[in-house]
């Protein structure tokens, strides 16, 4: 099964930006549902939505697996390495991923994230470990549609700034690709038909 967390390369979130910064909206592109993405002094907050058409437990089998993102994604995830796996549904995975939307000298990017894994209330907790951008902290939640055919992907990250670098515009650009990126992955692992769409800047 190929791959896909989501776990987040939730990177993006270390740069800059203007404080008290805030934008709620419908999605921009066909993967979000919706989207709220706010700036308070060095910290981002983020919450997005998506449906993905295929069942939750398909969904968290594919999500489960984030060390195979590159397998799955190789142009935009050049590495996604299991380095270490614990008996209490853990994971800590190094990713080196690309953004297109960053300029050149911030466009490859390497985080190492700890997972915790929460099978029964299929959720997903995220620290970055090591990223010299921000402190990062995600979780994803799955959740079925009323038809129980889909599944409603809810993903919230909080980030606080380490090296202030970009403006607040890219700032979210990167945010959005970002979890674009993540989502294309899923839908690609699950086999889904989702041409890549050119994330909204």
């Amino acid at each position: 099964m190929k791959l896909a967390p989501l776990v987040l390369l939730a990177l993006a979130a270390g740069f800059a930006g203007c404080g008290g910064c805030s934008r709620t909206a419908e999605g921009p592109v066909k993967e979000i549902t919706s989207e709220n993405i706010e700036k308070v002094g060095d910290t981002w907050k983020v919450n997005f939505t998506s449906k993905i058409d295929a069942p939750v437990d398909k969904v968290w089998e594919v999500m489960a697996q984030p060390e195979r993102m590159h397998e799955v994604m190789p142009d935009n995830v050049l590495k996604s390495e299991l380095i270490n796996k614990g008996d209490d549904n853990s994971k800590v995975v190094d990713l080196v991923f690309k953004l297109d939307i960053l300029p050149p000298g911030f466009k490859v990017q390497s985080i190492r994230n700890q997972l915790q894994f929460f099978p029964s209330e299929k959720r997903i907790s995220q620290k970055s470990v090591d990223f010299k951008l921000a402190d990062i902290s995600s979780e994803y939640k799955l959740t079925p549609t009323p038809d129980g055919k889909g599944t409603i992907l809810t993903f919230t990250q909080t980030s606080k700034d380490k090296a202030p670098m970009l403006v607040d515009s890219l700032q979210k650009g990167a945010l959005r690709e970002t979890y674009i990126r993540q989502v294309q992955i899923v839908n690609k692992a699950l086999g889904l038909t989702q041409p890549a769409s050119q994330p909204a800047g």
